[in-house]
């Protein structure tokens, strides 16, 4: 657990829940799964294998490639010139034009698109990484959450303005204009809601957005799109902290855009959304604004503290700063190691290095694993009033499930007839009251037999608290879209102080909740943060 200090006075604990339901073991898949691991790929592990393969090469080659893509969500990274047997790499440049040719031919048979990322000398000879994504429907494409978190005046709207409607800024807020959702934002020039924009990459990694007289087509984005980035701005002023702990949790990102202005450097709320992002397991890159109004030496200074506090104790983040497109590519390919942190200096003014953040961004992979075959589950993190299948609506105060049907779905507001694991989407229901739903409510398969639980347990580290921690004590809990108080009822010890682990019972204040094992929450008091645990024994059942 990385334990990050606050910054201000309040409790940070980790949970690790245990709760009534087991995990589902499905064998539905297993047949396939033994018989790709049967397969003998030694053949096509040579750096020459794309030379001249043989036929049989070629169908190895192939299922190969669609293996790592199916793993990959409908994209790969695929280098040439560097075998997988220890060889020297490198390639001449016969057989370096002969190899891409054939990565071609096997990208045409599967229906995929080859961009070439970058080419570069190796041992002996020419090495090159190429970016393969896969042709998908109209309807269909990948997605990936990207938080964008960071102190109030840091360049946040602004940033998102720019990248998606393709205009640079004038210095003094226009592009951040069209973000905004309410008009006290537009006043204060300051988010303070949960906003959500979308900037679209087609196969081969050109932006798709085309602003129709400043305003975004999100159907025609996502139609034209293999991938769409969904950016969740989030507030920065710690009077809305509440607002930004639920956009983390309840908005499940795949990864965290720590914005720092780079006049001003690591001040307000800076640490405490890097912590929040600590405590959930989620990526994160920095991205510092401002560099055309900062002079060399306060942005010298300031990125010697950013590297400071990356290489803390709290932190062990491996800061990298992106200078060029082979930087990108290889803070992309490492990047999922949660490790490495990424580090992109630009201006929203004059557009410094705002292609390499677009690059990166096209190259970002999901972390989402899941199958089709498993019960489906979908948390509700909004309600709309809006003049197939069935799934269990719950929970409401009186600790129920109901049937539901649903009429239609809809992604980025395209209507589609099915969604993924890992997408966002919404949903249509049939004959069920707005009044009825809630924020934290879930739908689920029936064959989960889900249940709702009043209390849980689990294992709590306090990060920084003033006094002490005792039975009744009570903080507000974030566990996805659920955002409810939850009282301590049994602890391991009789008080906890900064730095102490206990087991503990927590119970519910106004309603039952459907938690899982070893998902992650969130415990605050005040307008600190609490990150739990993922460690959890599926054994404990939930008293409800």
């Amino acid at each position: 657990m990385n334990n990050i200090q606050s910054a201000t006075n309040g409790v940070a604990v980790g949970v690790g829940i245990k709760s009534a339901r087991s995990n589902i073991f499905n064998v539905d898949g297993l047949p396939q799964q033994m018989a790709a691991l049967s397969v003998d790929y030694s053949s096509i592990r040579g750096k020459d294998v794309l030379v001249q393969p043989t036929e049989e090469q070629i169908e190895l080659l192939q299922k190969r490639l669609q293996d790592r893509i199916a793993d990959n969500c409908g994209e790969t990274i695929y280098e040439i010139g560097v075998g997988e047997d220890g060889s020297d790499s490198g390639l001449n440049p016969e057989q370096f034009e002969a190899s891409v040719a054939t990565l071609h031919l096997l990208a045409a048979n599967i229906d995929a698109d080859v961009v070439k990322l970058r080419e570069r000398r190796a041992e002996k000879g020419q090495s090159a990484q190429f970016l393969i994504r896969k042709h998908i429907e109209t309807t269909d494409f990948m997605e990936i959450r990207v938080a964008v978190v960071g102190n109030v005046d840091a360049g946040k709207s602004t940033l998102l303005g720019v990248l998606t409607h393709g205009e640079l800024d004038n210095g003094r807020g226009h592009a951040r204009q069209r973000l905004f959702r309410h008009k006290h934002e537009i006043e204060s020039g300051r988010t303070s809601s949960v906003g959500n924009d979308i900037l679209g990459f087609d196969g081969v990694g050109n932006v798709v957005n085309k602003p129709d007289h400043g305003h975004l087509d999100w159907v025609k984005i996502c139609e034209n799109s293999a991938k769409v980035i969904t950016f969740i701005d989030l507030a920065g002023h710690e009077r809305y902290l509440k607002t930004t702990v639920f956009g983390m949790t309840g908005h499940a990102p795949d990864f965290g855009m720590l914005m720092i202005g780079a006049n001003a450097g690591i001040i307000g709320m800076t640490k405490e959304h890097l912590g929040l992002a600590l405590a959930l397991a989620v990526p994160v890159f920095v991205v510092v604004t401002k560099i055309d109004m900062c002079p060399a030496n306060v942005l010298q200074e300031n990125m010697k503290l950013l590297f400071k506090m990356l290489k803390s104790q709290g932190c062990r983040k491996v800061p990298v700063v992106v200078r060029s497109h082979d930087d990108v590519v290889l803070s992309a390919t490492n990047f999922v190691s949660e490790r490495l942190c990424p580090i992109f200096q630009v201006s929203n003014v004059t557009g410094d290095n705002l292609e390499l953040l677009k690059m990166f961004l096209n190259l970002l992979s999901t972390r989402m694993a899941g199958s089709e075959s498993l019960p489906a589950e979908f948390q509700i993190d909004d309600v709309y009033a809006v003049p197939g299948d069935c799934l269990m609506l719950n929970p409401h105060a009186e600790d129920s499930f109901v049937p539901i049907t649903i009429k239609s779905i809809h992604r980025k507001r395209m209507n589609v007839a099915r969604v993924r694991c890992g997408q966002t989407a919404s949903f249509a229901l049939k004959k069920i009251k707005r009044a009825y739903l809630r924020k934290g409510m879930v739908m689920v398969s029936q064959d989960l037999k889900p249940q709702a639980c009043w209390e849980f347990e689990g294992e709590i580290l306090v990060l920084h608290h003033p006094t002490t921690i005792s039975a009744r004590y009570q903080a507000m809990v974030h566990c996805g879209s659920i955002r409810q108080t939850a009282s301590i009822i049994h602890m391991s010890r009789d008080c906890l102080r900064t730095g102490d682990k206990a087991h503990v019972k927590f119970r519910f204040i106004k309603q039952p909740e459907y938690i899982r094992a070893g998902q992650r929450l969130v415990f605050r008091e005040g307008r600190t943060k609490a990150p739990i645990s993922p460690q959890a024994r599926q054994d404990a059942v939930a008293l409800t």
